[in-house]
């Protein structure tokens, strides 16, 4: 009897899978020092510095009887921070970069993620000076960087396929 409530619970979970038998995404963090004041070979962190967030999204196998759609991920950006607001990654790419695939930037495996930036209209990124309202837009008030901006928020349309990844970066100066 026990053996066939067992099959009987994985069989409904086959075909109404829900929330409780998703996998968790794995989120990588990453920062890397990209230059400092002193031109260091090895650059280190002073006033000025500017560094380089990655985020990767792993999504696992698990997952593929449970869609993960229209993913929203939300960054602060660090109080002693200034994010850069300008293209970041090539003309007209934005200040986030989308790295799509498995084997990133390849765009092999891909993630079934999309991203746009298009300033002029409503695109994958916002701004917000407050963490709470958000905006299309955002102007560089100091060289490349806005020391206003304290969060980021991107959306991601599609559904993100199983076992594949996909990585964010985007970029500030210590302040």
């Amino acid at each position: 009897m026990n053996r066939i409530v067992t099959a009987l619970i994985a069989f409904l979970s086959v075909l109404a899978p829900g929330s409780a038998f998703a996998d968790q995404i794995t989120i990588t963090r990453a920062t890397t020092v990209i230059s400092d004041t002193m031109n260091n070979a090895n650059p280190r962190l002073f006033t000025d510095s500017v560094m380089d967030y990655k985020l990767t999204f792993n999504n696992p196998l698990g997952n593929a009887l449970t869609p993960v759609r229209n993913m929203v991920i939300v960054e602060n950006i660090p109080t002693n921070c200034d994010l850069q607001v300008t293209d970041l990654a090539g003309t007209s790419k934005g200040p986030v970069e989308f790295l799509d695939g498995s084997l990133l930037g390849t765009g092999l495996a891909s993630s079934g993620l999309t991203y746009t930036y298009n300033p002029a209209v409503v695109d994958s990124i916002e701004f917000s000076t407050d963490g709470s309202t958000w905006t299309s837009n955002a102007s560089a008030t100091s060289g490349n960087y806005n020391p206003s901006i304290r969060a980021i928020r991107i959306t991601l349309a599609g559904t993100f396929a199983t076992s594949t990844a996909f990585q964010l970066r985007y970029r500030v100066k210590i302040r």
